[in-house]
């Protein structure tokens, strides 16, 4: 009888690949900032929707409380195959802005949205919800009209010069005056990492970034709806994105899915960044 060869030893598995939900909260300033008031759930959902089908599983959320100045051990770890989603407009430049906005997100000033800024600052150089800037970088990938693009503020309130919704483009400050008035027409924008490098000491994370926003709520919404409707291939792409979203209607009331966004008599979008990087 012959004898029997000894088993392999089983091959170790990779980690899975998860997905973990980044939120700010959506209470006042001067409330008690709880677990569940996060911003932007919807959108959230809608990218989110996007990821299964890729080979991710949830994680969890992770809430960005104000002024929480977290270290990094204290979050949940990350490896190489997660992945942090975040469709919040990311708040680079809200407490150093010049003329503060009237809709202010408090950052959270932790060692993990320092890494997070860090990628972001790449692109963006100044964020809040009245203005943003380009970098050069990010200028370098628009496919035309650097200056139309480069630099805009944007309306805080719908009014009667701008009524099909909330964060359309007052003016783009690049321009010469007599050709800064904006349409209706607001941008939008996807960021990914495929890591996160190290930053003041704070060492670096190997997992992923995924930032999708608008500049307000509602466009945040509609984007990402647009994104997992039109654009899933982008969420796989290292890189900064770039879309003009150009409302013909406006929103309808009380809408009961957000999926109004994909009908082209609604919304016109147009990449205008170049594709790749």
């Amino acid at each position: 009888m012959k004898a029997r060869r000894p088993s392999k030893p089983p091959e170790s598995q990779p980690a899975p690949s998860r997905y973990f939900h980044l939120t700010y909260s959506s209470a006042g300033p001067d409330d008690v900032h709880k677990l569940f008031q996060g911003r932007d759930g919807a959108a959230f959902d809608e990218l989110a929707a996007t990821l299964p089908p890729l080979g991710y599983r949830y994680g969890t959320t992770i809430h960005f409380y104000p002024n929480d100045k977290r270290p990094l051990e204290e979050f949940p770890e990350l490896c190489a195959n997660d992945l942090l989603v975040l469709t919040t407009r990311p708040p680079l430049t809200d407490r150093e802005a010049l003329s503060p906005p009237r809709r202010i997100v408090l950052s959270s000033e932790n060692d993990l949205e320092k890494l997070i800024f860090k990628q972001l600052f790449q692109h963006i150089s100044y964020c809040t919800r009245k203005n943003i800037k380009l970098t050069p970088a990010a200028q370098e990938r628009l496919i035309s009209d650097v200056s139309k693009w480069k630099s805009l503020e944007f309306f805080e309130h719908s009014g009667p010069t701008h009524p099909l919704g909330l964060a359309h483009i007052q003016k783009h400050l690049a321009l010469p005056k007599k050709e800064q008035r904006g349409t209706n027409s607001t941008v939008a924008f996807l960021f990914r990492a495929d890591s996160l490098p190290g930053v003041d000491g704070t060492p670096g994370l190997p997992c992923a970034l995924l930032a999708s926003f608008g500049m307000d709520g509602y466009s945040t919404l509609i984007w990402n709806t647009i994104v997992r409707l039109k654009y899933p291939h982008l969420v796989t792409k290292p890189g900064f994105v770039m879309a003009e979203l150009i409302f013909k209607q406006p929103i309808p009331d009380s809408p009961l899915t957000p999926e109004f966004a994909a009908d082209p008599a609604f919304l016109e979008v147009k990449i205008l960044t170049k594709a790749g990087g």
